[in-house]
């Protein structure tokens, strides 16, 4: 039973590691050392080639036995146990000396060449001008030039291309038999019109077509995550995970750009920050003004603005709402964030304020002339004290 929980506890362990590493990490696959990459194109060498096998066996003990080359069946299947092995043997020796540096340089070039060997060698077998061979070809081929450099892919293509024409050649001169595991009275038939070839050729071509789409899903689905957390980073402030000043400004033009549009603007600018520094250390100045990010945001309405102005001030920006009632907001904010017990990383419990500049867009002002009469409003409520909200007549 503890054996049972054990393994099953690994194989959870290994496949959660396997999904985040392949959709949930933001270390894009294209940007994976070539000898990472090796080791992946190990695993789908491994499913192919039983898949290959499966279908062999399976084929050969049924009625379709007669459409296959009965001479050659105990050859193939040997060869086909034999590149199984080899690729097993493969992966246990890039997993012994993975950390040595030359290695895992040399391996990553030619695991993907090996890769691309066992395919022709399939692919020979099955007949090299076949629908299957020929799709197969151009998949891995496409597969390698996305996600190897240059000078990695052109080594192993020209290498992979002598293969394929010497096979073409070794087969157009009779030295090699021409789709050897198919029977004479398959080769001598009109493929196209054989159910049984037709259907092997999509079949073996299939495992090829799911590697093809899984890498390419694998990494669309990374560059997916990583570009939608660049757009994040681009909008949000790191520290605080408030809005920063350029989605700020961003918003703000927008709502300055739709003319019937009304909102209030607040600015606040926490009291002696500075001073919170000094005495505690940057570590709880960030704390502090963590704290006070998630209390402006669970203060706001889902379509308020809450954002991060520079240093220790913030920016509030409310669409459609009055001054009496962005004031009072304002307010609210202030009472929270003084009322509020900030626990610094040392575990001191300690007490902040924040001085509140209130302003609405009315009277054609554009949105800098908005921002300058919340600054001046911030102004004063510190010239009067600190730990109040302040707004300009108008």
């Amino acid at each position: 039973m503890k054996l049972y929980l054990l393994l099953k506890k690994s194989i959870i362990r290994g496949y959660k590691n396997v999904k985040f590493h392949l959709f949930e990490t933001d270390n894009v696959l294209i940007y994976w050392p070539n000898f990472s990459k090796g080791i992946l194109l190990l695993g789908f060498a491994l499913l192919v080639l039983m898949g290959h096998l499966s279908w062999y066996v399976l084929n050969y003990h049924s009625e379709n036995r007669i459409w296959l080359n009965e001479d050659y069946y105990d050859y193939r299947v040997f060869t086909t146990y034999c590149q199984i092995l080899l690729t097993v043997v493969v992966s246990c020796i890039t997993f012994l000396f993975r950390r040595n540096r030359l290695f895992r340089k040399f391996m990553g070039w030619f695991i993907p060449l090996y890769f691309g060997c066992l395919l022709i060698y399939s692919a020979q077998t099955v007949g090299i001008y076949s629908p299957a061979a020929m799709a197969g070809i151009v998949n891995i081929l496409l597969i390698g030039f996305v996600f190897y450099q240059p000078k990695v892919i052109y080594s192993i293509a020209v290498i992979v291309t002598v293969y394929v024409v010497a096979i073409c050649y070794l087969t157009s001169i009779d030295v090699m038999p021409y789709a050897p595991l198919f029977s004479e009275q398959l080769n001598q038939s009109n493929f196209y019109k054989n159910e049984f070839w037709m259907k092997s050729m999509a079949i073996l071509y299939i495992p090829i077509l799911i590697i093809s789409a899984l890498f390419f899903e694998i990494l669309l689905s990374q560059w997916r995550r990583k570009e939608k957390r660049i757009e994040t980073l681009s909008r949000v402030d790191s520290l605080t995970e408030v809005y920063n000043r350029r989605y700020v400004s961003d918003f703000l033009t927008s709502l300055y750009k739709s003319k019937d549009s009304k909102y209030s603007v607040i600015l606040l600018d926490l009291d002696f920050f500075k001073m919170i520094n000094d005495s505690y250390g940057h570590d709880a100045g960030d704390e502090v003004l963590r704290r006070v990010a998630k209390i402006l945001k669970s203060s706001m309405r889902y379509h308020d603005v809450v954002g991060r102005f520079g240093g220790e001030e913030f920016i509030l920006i409310l669409p459609n709402q009055s001054l009496q009632l962005a004031v009072e907001i304002a307010d609210r904010c202030r009472k929270a964030i003084h009322n509020e017990a900030m626990l610094l990383p040392n575990g001191e419990e300690i007490h902040v304020s924040a001085s509140f500049g209130v302003a609405i867009s009315e009277n054609g002002k554009t949105m800098h002339d908005v921002i300058r009469e919340a600054d001046q409003a911030l102004y004063r409520a510190k010239s009067l004290g600190r730990n109040q909200v302040c707004f300009l007549e108008t």
